[in-house]
């Protein structure tokens, strides 16, 4: 495991301290528990990204009237029910 030193704001430390005595977990344990969840929830972004970019790059693309088209059946579709 790489240790990693990061600096906070004193309201971010503070409400961690508090955070880390309410739950009986140190602020190390804590913080690594918060960054692997942002890793995790963001991940699939990039992830999403770079398929759109790739696919752009291999020509697969879809016309703006197409998805607007769509988007517009799709709207009157959740009016009409």
């Amino acid at each position: 495991m790489a240790t990693l030193t990061l600096r906070i704001s004193d309201e971010a430390n503070s409400a961690l301290d508090a955070l880390a005595e309410a739950t009986d977990r140190s602020k190390s344990y804590l913080a690594l528990r918060a960054i692997d969840e942002y890793i995790k929830l963001n991940e699939w972004q990039v992830q999403a990204i770079q398929a759109g970019i790739d696919d752009a790059d291999a020509g697969r693309m879809v016309e703006h009237d197409a998805v607007k088209q769509r988007w517009l059946d799709r709207s009157h579709a959740r009016e009409e029910s």
